[in-house]
């Protein structure tokens, strides 16, 4: 499924959500009456919601209140959004239409400009639809009677466009040395200098400031400062800092370079880190079936309710908890197990196929697996945690809720330490279950401990009085780099719907699998660069509030 932009118009993205379920016949009608439209609409006009809506679908709702007033400029790259969207929820075919389809290149070689001018003239209202072949297989085109309308409505643009040439030689050296005597006479920034010789050159800032920086890093006296090649101690300080929600943006200008090179270097250590993880996990039958993912990975055991969990933040409310918790489930058990090790090899394998310069959507895929086993585990820790209690209290002959507070901490630790290292070994295809292994690893541990001195007074604690730390938060050892930390789930509540919705959906913290970018942008509607861009929002802002308290 393609990434479609964002609705700027709220009432044209809920337009798109009622006609979503129409019939073809109905879907193909509204496409057709919503590019009818667009060669209508001014961008530098207003039009009422009722007019919009009725052009598109012939109905005109009953007004109840004073309709809204849809942004010219915005509708027009709205109406374009929602054609392309139209075309392919019908599967639009060539034979379906007496209309000639371009390509974008061919589009590109006719108006003589390059590809990226013809996806802003998609957002200026050049109409494209999705074209499928009789394999399947999608291309975004544009049809010819479209491409003349925008050309005549355009006319002056695409053919400045057009005209369009590259800086030559004489005129590239020319920027230079006004560029060096705007710095020796000024001293001038980088941009100051790109904007006011973009004025006078008749380019854009952009091409002025590139070509300026391409000479900076190939002249062997640069006229601008620059920082110099980062160090190992800076590497050091990005990982970490991006670790702890510090935007790309905001390390770019500490230390002064392009947000491409801190994208680099963060993706960079990241590679790092998961190639250093001693990842193993247990050969089950299921692993080696061909649909193993499909099987495995949509069992409602492994991907609902993951945050259905055992209180950790007090001592008394988790043993409480352990106390009234539900017969082992061991359907649950299986399932668990194989999710947890399924994931873990596929990330295994995953990292094993990494190159040294690593793509961003391979490294997002590996983390979500990795985030999601890390809350199966969890699950599983959970699930045989009563059988560890049950065996410290057998040791004790009394109950762990009587012991002294320090006792109590250290002996939940062990009993969550326990649980974490029989899950990691334990293989069902042997016939070893999860309740019977906990309560041996138990004994074993515990023997030769010190149990709790003949007469001693049970010890009697307030509710809330023992406060625990985080014991579940090295289960494994992705944990502190790749989940969201203790400290800022707390403040979640405080970030706007927005932020919290795409921080909860990522991390994974409303029950179902976290998800990756491009799975975070189909449910937010956007693309996954901009959903990139919201969690990293979201982190910032998380930060910002763990630093006020």
């Amino acid at each position: 499924m393609p990434a479609f932009a964002r609705f700027r118009i709220a009432a044209l993205q809920e337009l798109f959500r009622q006609l979503a379920y129409a019939p073809s016949e109905a879907t193909r009608r509204h496409m057709d009456a919503a590019e009818k439209l667009l060669a209508d609409i001014d961008p530098q006009h207003n039009y009422p919601e009722d007019f919009v809506v009725y052009r598109i679908t012939g109905y005109r709702p009953e007004a109840s209140q004073e309709p809204a007033v849809l942004v010219g400029s915005a509708l027009v790259a709205d109406l374009v959004n929602l054609v392309q969207r139209f075309s392919m929820m019908i599967e639009l075919r060539a034979e379906d239409v007496a209309r000639s389809p371009l390509t974008l290149e061919e589009v590109g070689r006719r108006l003589l400009v390059a590809p990226k001018t013809v996806q802003r003239y998609r957002r200026r209202g050049l109409v494209c639809h999705y074209l499928f072949t009789d394999s399947g297989a999608r291309q975004l085109i544009c049809f010819e009677d479209a491409l003349d309308r925008f050309i005549q409505r355009h006319r002056a643009g695409v053919e400045r466009a057009g005209r369009f040439t590259r800086v030559g030689p004489e005129d590239r050296q020319r920027m230079i040395d006004d560029a060096l005597r705007m710095r020796q006479k000024e001293n001038l920034t980088l941009n100051e200098a790109a904007r006011r010789l973009a004025k006078t050159c008749g380019r854009a800032r952009e091409t002025v400031r590139l070509i300026l920086r391409r000479h900076d890093r190939r002249a062997e006296k640069p006229i601008f400062a620059s920082k110099g090649p980062l160090s190992a101690r800076d590497l050091r300080v990005i990982d970490r800092a991006w670790c702890f929600g510090v935007p790309a943006a905001e390390l770019a200008r500490r230390f002064r370079c392009s947000r491409a090179t801190i994208q680099r270097v963060i993706s960079r250590a990241r590679r790092r880190f998961l190639a250093s993880l001693d990842l193993s996990y247990v050969e089950l039958p299921t692993l080696e079936l061909e649909d193993a993912a499909s099987i495995i990975l949509s069992n409602p055991i492994v991907c609902r309710d993951l945050d259905n969990l055992l209180p950790d933040d007090d001592a008394l409310e988790l043993i409480e908890a352990l106390r009234g918790a539900p017969a082992h489930d061991e359907n649950a058990e299986d399932a668990l197990l194989a999710g947890y090790n399924f994931l873990k090899r596929r990330a295994m394998m995953a990292i094993a196929d990494l190159p040294d310069w690593p793509g961003s959507r391979a490294l997002d895929e590996i983390e979500t697996d990795l985030r999601w086993a890390a809350l199966l585990k969890r699950r599983l820790v959970d699930l045989a945690l009563p059988a560890a209690v049950a065996r410290i209290n057998q040791n004790l002959h009394a109950r762990l809720i009587d012991e002294p507070a320090e006792r109590i901490i250290a002996l939940l630790k062990i009993g969550i330490e326990v649980c974490s290292k029989v899950v990691e070994g334990i293989d069902p295809s042997r016939g070893q279950h999860l309740i019977a292994l906990t309560s041996l690893a138990t004994d074993r541990k515990l023997a030769g401990m010190e149990t709790r001195a003949a007469g001693r007074a049970a010890a009697r604690h307030a509710p809330g009085s023992i406060p625990l730390h985080g014991p579940f938060e090295k289960l494994t050892s992705w944990q502190g780099r790749l989940s969201l930390r203790r400290d800022r789930r707390r403040q979640i509540d405080q970030l706007d719907d927005r932020l919290r919705q795409a921080i909860t959906l990522r991390f994974g913290l409303t029950g179902s699998p976290p998800l990756t970018f491009p799975q975070l942008a189909w449910q937010l509607d956007i693309t996954p660069t901009a959903a990139a861009r919201v969690v990293e929002r979201g982190r910032a802002e998380l930060r910002r509030f763990a630093r006020q308290r």
